[in-house]
């Protein structure tokens, strides 16, 4: 497939929701790779995003954004299915025709419309480590890991098989957010249960977030040859996810040595409804007292704890900080507690970092959560600047991701000069990470091709 004019488009497919955005990648860039010295990271254009919410239910509602307009409306979805046929009608990729879809397809490529298609897929089990053009008996292949994440890997599927019947002539790339924690040793991701478990039903420490960690790495191999070129390069980081689901990652010259979720996204951080970390045995005891089901369990643990169970309110952090009562104010202390812990586990296992990394909803937009945390760090010599950690939550309220991306604009250091330990702010783009991967399997299949 040649790169001249390629469209990427990139997917996010949930389970009730699709986060969807298309890039540019122009002639200039397309010849540009990470084996020249050059990422085509910065390279890429970012056209349009949207996003469709409650699919399957009456609530449903529909958001595009590009530089000129934003465009939001309630409009209910069936399934998925219509949905991704909806934004590709609406954005010119097939026609309004409810029939030959492969016609639309061959319309749109003659057009000059040389489409990719990158797919967010949470879990790839142990055999996925790596970008995957997923063919027909991929997808059978693929459908085996729902098993091992239930929550995610079904609509990730769905996404893939609908994106295919759409755009039956692009190549339909995964993406595997458990990749880039592939490498973590086995002394870390292996649990302290017999070992036949990991050998016979995979049983270990996978991994969440890989796709934002990655990105994070990306930019600031760009940002460590202009800033502070390699012999002052941040090697050694502590990067922090934090959204409704959060994770930490400890890596070392650009790769996950550990991470806080494990065999499946409910371990580590308390998140906005998952625990998190928890006594094993607790859910063993709520069964039997409260004459519970396995699916009662598991919806206790993944859809009702964290900080909504704590503060019997919300889930979102934001609203949480404008509430004063005991419950929500526990529920950020318990937040808070637990980033901390996961820091400073991470850098003793490092034996020391260069930077501490904030990104995500909530580490990127919220000064007062880095304050709180950074508050509690300052044994490692680190110290924040308030006006700096101040004007980055600012900043990012209000980003704009659209066009190529600007280090500096999304990368924003608030450690204060004399901080031993650097702290950054950092806009992460998840969809960007899966076109730049796809990119880069292109062209190094290219490259084999020579």
């Amino acid at each position: 497939m040649h790169t001249e004019n390629l469209k990427i488009i990139s997917v996010n497919s949930g389970s009730s929701s699709i986060k969807f955005s298309v890039f540019n990648l122009s002639e200039d860039s397309a010849s540009l790779n990470s084996k020249n010295g050059i990422s085509p990271l910065n390279n890429i254009d970012r056209v349009l995003s949207c996003r469709i919410e409650e699919i399957g239910t009456e609530y449903g509602s529909f958001y595009l954004k590009d530089k000129n307009k934003t465009e939001n409306e309630k409009r209910n979805f069936s399934d998925h299915e219509t949905a991704l046929k909806f934004i590709l009608r609406k954005i010119g990729f097939i026609d309004g025709s409810n029939e030959d879809i492969k016609k639309d397809a061959a319309a749109s490529s003659d057009n000059g419309n040389n489409i990719l298609v990158a797919h967010r897929y949470v879990h790839g089990g142990k055999y996925y480590i790596k970008p995957l053009i997923a063919g027909g008996e991929d997808v059978k292949k693929l459908a085996v890991l729902n098993d091992i994440a239930p929550l995610h890997n079904p609509s990730n599927l769905k996404g893939l098989e609908v994106m295919k019947s759409l755009l039956p002539d692009a190549p339909q790339i995964c993406i595997f957010d458990t990749a880039f924690h592939a490498g973590v040793p086995d002394y870390a991701a292996l649990y302290p249960i017999p070992i036949e478990y990991y050998e016979k039903l995979g049983i270990k420490k996978y991994g969440f977030h890989g796709i934002s960690y990655a990105f994070i790495v990306n930019l600031f191999n760009i940002y460590n040859k202009y800033e502070y070129g390699h012999k002052n390069a941040i090697k050694k980081a502590v990067i922090c996810h934090l959204g409704n689901g959060a994770s930490v990652c400890a890596v070392d010259n650009g790769k996950s040595v550990d991470t806080s979720m494990g065999y499946t996204p409910l371990e580590g951080l308390m998140m906005g409804t998952r625990c998190g970390n928890i006594d094993p045995e607790v859910p063993f005891i709520l069964k039997k007292k409260l004459n519970l089901t396995d699916d009662d369990v598991n919806k206790i643990l993944n859809k009702k704890s964290g900080l909504l169970g704590i503060s019997k309110k919300t889930y979102d952090f934001k609203e949480l900080t404008e509430f004063s009562d005991e419950y929500s104010k526990l529920a950020l202390k318990m937040f808070v507690y637990r980033i901390v812990k996961f820091i400073g586990q991470y850098a003793a296992v490092l034996n020391g970092i260069d930077a501490l990394v904030f990104t995500g909803g909530i580490g990127e937009n919220s000064d007062l959560l880095r304050k709180e945390v950074c508050d509690s760090l300052t044994y490692l010599g680190l110290k924040l600047d308030g006006e700096k950690n101040a004007a980055a939550a600012k900043y990012f309220q209000s980003h704009n991701p659209f066009g190529r991306i600007n280090i500096n604009d999304s990368v924003k250091p608030i450690s204060d000069d004399v901080s031993s330990v650097k702290v950054f702010a950092v806009h992460t783009d998840e969809e960007l990470q899966m076109a730049y991967e796809s990119i880069n399997l292109l062209n190094n299949m290219s490259d084999l091709r020579r």
